[in-house]
């Protein structure tokens, strides 16, 4: 998909304005709406010198979008993941020929090689690398720096065969810098130890744009060993198209918008922050890995997506959606007992889980609510509450 196929969601903003401070808050403003709509800020200025790429805030605006995005109900996605986690034996003929559909579906799962794309139609390299060339914005006042909050981060392990795609922020330390806000918990951090043990640089591409489905698939907290590109191709029924990054080994999406190619020495650490987070508070400054920018390539005509992080609602609110919803089949074949779960933005998705369950013998209602508390994001529970079937 191509942001264009959105275009009736979307407002146009020709107004100059700034990439601190100013875009971010109106695109906070407009997340706060009934029916918000996405944003398209045509002329980026910094320091009232105009950047000649534009911005698009809040992408993943409503409902109606998302669902767009996706191509069908949310519904009728969590019904097709249900149905592969329960797979059985066909009874008959017709069942049998929807299972194979089902499973031919899967060959999806593994990207597709091309020599060429989109997202390297012009290069930057060594001296001519310059991230302010990119409208970047600072959203908070006292955010220590402008920060990617959009940047699809693209890693993989030391031998090359697992390969991941992260959602991190990303601060500019300057024109060729960045700081990689990876938690000790995410897909990551846990290979960047893989080079720091073997005091190996790391390659790490960073892409933004491109299809709207992969900035879902890189906030979403899949399993390590699921890669995220995969999920997106059995989503779409076709292979997404990759291309080898013009200065590292990673691939990168053949259609996205705008990547960040370089490599993070294990050694090199920076402060990182202050940042304002998800809960509307500033999240402390701490010290991060450094990727260290080696070539920048886009499309001839970019966008650039970015996210305003801040308290709900935000946007946030639409891309949890999703996830929330095509997980809840997994989370049941690993959780029996688990009826449905809701977890609200107010809580920020992994402050506050809401379950209903059907325990089935004395002491599986706490096994069930200790099992859900070390998933993922939701090991950041602070509060689970859990009602039965009535």
């Amino acid at each position: 998909m191509r942001f264009q196929q959105l275009k009736r969601f979307v407002r146009e903003i020709e107004t100059p304005l700034e990439v601190e401070l100013e875009i971010p808050h109106l695109a906070y403003i407009e997340a706060k709406k009934p029916n918000p709509q996405i944003l398209l800020f045509k002329n980026p200025r910094r320091n009232g010198k105009p950047i000649p790429i534009p911005v698009v805030m809040n992408l993943y605006a409503n409902r109606e979008v998302v669902e767009e995005i996706f191509r069908r109900p949310i519904g009728e996605w969590e019904r097709e993941i249900e149905k592969l986690v329960q797979l059985k034996p066909p009874a008959n003929w017709e069942e049998g020929v929807t299972l194979l559909q089902r499973l031919f579906r899967l060959k999806n799962l593994h990207p597709k090689r091309v020599s060429t794309g989109e997202a390297q139609q012009i290069i930057f390299r060594g001296e001519a690398v310059d991230l302010f060339q990119l409208p970047i914005l600072k959203s908070w006042e006292l955010d220590r720096g402008p920060f990617i909050t959009a940047g699809q981060v693209y890693t993989q392990s030391l031998d090359g065969r697992v390969k991941n795609l992260g959602l991190y922020r990303l601060q500019v330390y300057s024109k060729n810098r960045l700081g990689l806000h990876w938690q000790i918990h995410k897909d990551g951090h846990h290979l960047f130890w893989e080079y720091k043990w073997a005091k190996r640089a790391m390659p790490v591409s960073i892409a933004i744009g491109g299809d709207p489905l992969y900035l879902w698939a890189a906030s979403a907290p899949f399993p390590p060993g699921i890669y995220e590109l995969g999920v997106v191709g059995w989503l779409r029924g076709k292979r997404v198209a990759v291309v080898k990054s013009v200065s590292n080994p990673i691939e990168i999406p053949a259609d996205a918008d705008i990547v960040i190619e370089g490599w993070c020495n294990p050694e090199e650490w920076e402060i990182e922050g202050m940042f304002g987070d998800h809960t509307g508070y500033y999240t402390l400054p701490e010290r991060f890995p450094v990727l260290n920018v080696t070539a920048i390539t886009m499309k001839k005509e970019p966008l650039y997506y970015s996210i305003v992080v801040g308290k709900p609602p935000v946007e946030d609110k639409w891309i949890g959606y999703p996830t929330e919803r095509l997980f809840r089949p997994l989370l049941q074949f690993t959780t029996p007992g688990l009826i449905d779960y809701h977890l609200p933005e107010a809580g920020c998705f992994h402050n506050l889980l809401l379950g209903k369950i059907a325990p089935r013998y004395p002491g599986h209602s706490l096994q069930i609510a200790h099992a859900l508390w070390g998933v993922g994001q939701m090991s950041f529970l602070k509060n689970g509450i859990f009602t039965d079937e009535g």
